[in-house]
Order: structure tokens, then sequence, then C-alpha cells
């Protein structure tokens, strides 16, 4: 769990803060502002270093089973040597100190974020409710940050009720949509991926079949050539595995077709509320606070999802 001294600290090195919207006249927006830079800022800092270790565990895993199959397959025997430096920096990079605790920062930040995201707009819709009021259970207890973070928020004196149809549900609309496509590109680009490992599989052990059967009725090849001809079936199969392994590392713990469900929903949500407004012709603030408390399940949701998502020390 991340406390909120750690993020009062950490705030403080952050140089640039990313910002809801501009201009912001309204001191305890501003303030609220602030805080959402910083977390998000944290967040994907985080974000970076946590995809940076699965990218490198990704990779390194299935090199691991490569060589090791040209060391045993094709009897390469130096290659053992390989393996073994590869199984430490595998082990390097899962262990490294600096970045220990990244995915859960980089969870527990965005979570933040997107919390005070929600309290920015309530607030800018002239109600003056805290968002800690309807926070989930879950994120309640599971993240103090956020309540923490929250119970210290100052309180909107204005009575002043602004408009957040476009700033907020249309703008996030936009934003999930166009996140949508993307992820659903990335998935579409890892099933095809996948495809093209699952036929080459099938496709050499097809050969090895073959080879086999002919090997033992007519036996056209002598015992060294047939050694060697395995040795390449081998090879062709572990490789196929390989790039299995690392599809199921990388795009796996990235969790797309998770995103790809979560943002399509978040879309819908927020298009259902502008079709409420639109109908009403009037911003009420039971649709706000409807809205307001679906984001925050969505969030939990998210992070319940992303959870499991930490990088391991495995070559599968």
């Amino acid at each position: 769990m991340i406390y909120k001294r750690e993020f009062d600290e950490e705030r403080k090195k952050c140089e640039k803060l990313t910002h809801i919207e501009e201009p912001i006249s309204d001191s305890a927006l501003i303030e609220i502002d602030k805080l959402f830079g910083a977390a998000d800022v944290l967040s994907m800092k985080y974000s970076e270093i946590h995809h940076d270790k699965i990218r490198n565990i990704s990779i390194i895993a299935p090199l691991i089973v490569f060589f090791f199959l040209l060391y045993e397959a094709a009897e390469q025997h130096f290659l053992i040597f390989v393996v073994t430096g590869l199984i430490l920096l595998l082990y390097y990079v899962y262990r490294q100190p600096n970045d220990e605790d990244a995915h859960e920062k980089y969870l527990e930040y965005r979570v933040l974020a997107e919390t005070l995201r929600v309290q920015y707009f309530i607030s800018k819709a002239g109600i003056k409710k805290n968002v800690i009021d309807i926070l989930p259970w879950f994120t309640y207890i599971r993240i103090p940050l956020v309540k923490d973070v929250l119970s210290g928020l100052p309180t909107i004196e204005t009575n002043k009720k602004e408009s957040i149809l476009d700033c907020w549900i249309r703008n996030q609309m936009k934003y999930h949509d166009g996140a949508h496509k993307k992820a659903l590109k990335q998935l579409e680009k890892n099933e095809f991926y996948e495809k093209i490992s699952l036929i080459a599989t099938i496709i050499f052990y097809v050969i090895a079949l073959i080879f086999e059967i002919s090997m033992m009725i007519y036996a056209p090849f002598d015992m060294h050539t047939a050694h060697w001809i395995r040795a390449g079936l081998k090879i062709g199969v572990g490789t196929a595995t390989a790039i299995t392994i690392f599809l199921s590392n990388y795009y796996g713990k990235m969790s797309i077709s998770s995103k790809v469900d979560e943002h399509l929903r978040m879309y819908w949500l927020y298009q259902k509320v502008e079709h409420e407004i639109i109908h009403t012709k009037e911003e009420h603030e039971d649709q706000i606070m409807y809205l307001a408390k679906e984001c925050l399940t969505e969030n939990t949701i998210w992070y319940s999802h992303q959870k499991k998502n930490k990088p391991d020390f495995a070559v599968e």
C-alpha cells in the first residue's frame, strides 16, 4: 500500500504537472487539479517502469528457451553459458531494487488521479459533496491513499454551477473511444501473431511426423543426417514455442482484452449520461452523481484486473 506521506514526498519532486483543464479560476479547483497532476505524472512514471520490466522479462524468457534448444538439440555446448547468463539477467531484471513498488504505485496513483478527476468535475458542477462519501468499499479499505487525500481537500464555497457536458463527459467519451480503438488493434495484432505461431507449430509437427514415418519405412537418410534433421525440427518447434511464451508474457500482462472491454464500457457510460442530459436539457445532480459512482466502480474493476499483472520470474 502507498500512503499519503509518500505521495506528498514524491509530488514535491514533480517538475511539471498535467492538468484536468485550463484555465481554472476557483482556488479549490486549482488545488484538486494540482493533486491530480501529481498523481497523473507519478502514475505515468511508474507505468513506464512497470511496462519496461514486463517487456524485458518477456524478451529474455523466450531467449532462454531458444538458446537452450540450440544447446540441447544442435549440441552447441558452449551455449549453456549463454543460457546461464540470460537466467542471471532475468533474475536481475526481476529483482531490481529501484522499482520493486513500481506496479503498486502505478495502480494506486492512477486510481487516485481518476478519483480526483471525478471530484473536480462534481465540484465544478456545483455539487458540494466529497467523493469520499461514495467511494466503493474495496477502494476505501484497499487503497487508503485515496481517502486520505480526499479527506484533506478544500471545500468548494461557490454556489456557481458550471456545465460539465463538454469538458468532462464528451471529452472522456472521445478519449475512451480512441483508447478502445487502439486497444482493439493491439488485440487483433496479438491474435494474428498467436495464429501464425500455432500454424508454424503444426507445420513443424506434421513435417516431423512424416519424417519419422519415412525413417521407419524407407530410411532415406543415414543416422547422422537424420540427427540434424531432428535437431532442426526441434529448433523450429521450440522457436514457435518461444514466440508463444513472449506473446503470453507480454500481451497477457498488458491485459489487452480487458482494456478493450473497459474502454468500451466507459464510452457507453458517458454516452448514456450524455443522452440523458440532452433529453432533459439540464444537468441534474442525480445524473452527475450516478456518473461519478459508476466511474469510481470502474476504477476499482480496473485496479482489480491490473493487480493480477505483476511481473513474474518464470519461463513457461
